[in-house]
């Protein structure tokens, strides 16, 4: 296709018309016009081409005086995009990079593991898996856990701000969200244009979701404290600092799990390893991808990756996630998971 081509996608401009202006709209956008992709690369320092530059101003234009927030994927294409937006609506705003958007994205929970799924199953499979399926494919997420996981993220990055939050992104995460949340097994003829997106906002009656010429409306939580939603939530944050091969077994249990609740990140991982063994092999997996080793507290380690605070408890007892979390006040405390070699896991919920 030519340049000549190229145009703001028509579902765009008529969602744009008709969102509700008196409260906060979360627009996951796919990036503008980009070259096309090198053979077996995900093109993570392929920006947007000229035309893509203009489009993506122009669709800025269109958000002038109503853009609050911008978000975007950290590859190249994705925060061009977000940037050219601004200046489109004329907004000083700063683009917020984001992991859940992309590199890795809220459907992959290990880069390498993953990897090997687009290569056995095609680009095409993987997105038959992702609007399809209910269960995980290696190194990713549950396809359900993940999109309300993401969307509950958005809107509460948006904090009830009136106006347009837009979180630029990529077509996979598009076409699998879009399609969990209307419920529909969108095929390819459904996938995204570019600057083509999803609509997301809040009402009294639940969650509404806009694409393309279909709406739906998700009655009650997006996420909350279910076997699924907490062992999904585990995973996606040990895979982002422990990492999934570190071969020990320990707990996650505290606090961190609000998230669940809020749609905000966690700040600290509270993780208990059982035995001595164990603990060694959560401290050399976090020195080994990178982690910064700051003040230790009276009780613990101390671990700084990924946006994140780990803790490492000097105690290696007990060696049971029920006597830990028997151990902790009530509330969310009384919530936990047990990780064991080769990405295995249980969690105990206590009401």
């Amino acid at each position: 296709m030519s340049d000549v081509d190229w145009r703001i996608p028509p579902s765009v401009l008529r969602l744009i018309e008709s969102a509700p202006e008196d409260r906060a709209v979360v627009i996951l956008l796919r990036h503008s016009v980009r070259d096309e992709l090198p053979l077996g690369d995900v093109g993570y320092d392929l920006p947007i081409t000229d035309i893509g530059h203009q489009l993506a101003f122009e669709l800025g234009g269109l958000f002038r005086g109503r853009l609050r927030t911008l978000h975007a994927s950290p590859l190249v294409r994705c925060v061009k995009t977000a940037e050219a937006l601004a200046k489109g609506a004329d907004a000083a705003i700063t683009v917020v990079c984001d992991p859940l958007l992309g590199d890795p994205g809220v459907f992959v929970v290990d880069g390498r593991r993953a990897w090997t799924n687009w290569e056995e199953l095609g680009h095409e499979g993987v997105m038959r898996h992702l609007v399809t399926e209910t269960s995980a494919l290696p190194g990713m997420a549950r396809p359900d856990e993940a999109a309300r996981f993401l969307v509950q993220s958005m809107l509460s990055a948006a904090a009830d701000e009136p106006g347009v939050h837009v979180f630029v992104t990529h077509d996979s995460l598009i076409t699998a969200t879009a399609a969990r949340l209307l419920g529909r097994k969108l095929g390819a003829a459904d996938w995204p244009w570019y600057l083509e997106g999803a609509f997301f906002w809040e009402t009294h009656e639940g969650i509404n979701t806009a694409y393309r010429d279909d709406e739906a409306v998700h009655i009650g939580s997006l996420c909350g404290l279910t076997e699924s939603d907490v062992i999904e939530f585990a995973r996606r944050e040990v895979a982002a600092t422990i990492g999934l091969d570190s071969g020990a077994r320990f707990f996650l249990a505290g606090g961190a799990f609000k998230s669940l609740i809020t749609g905000r990140p966690p700040r600290d991982l509270d993780v208990w390893a059982p035995s001595a063994r164990d603990r060694g092999l959560i401290i050399e997996s976090l020195l080994a991808r990178g982690a910064r080793h700051t003040n230790p507290s009276a009780f613990s380690d101390v671990f700084e990756l990924a946006g994140r605070v780990v803790e490492v408890p000097y105690k290696t007892e007990p060696e049971t996630l029920s006597e830990r979390l028997a151990r902790f006040d009530i509330g969310l405390s009384a919530v936990g998971v047990e990780h064991r070699p080769y990405d295995r896991w249980s969690a105990i919920i206590t009401a």
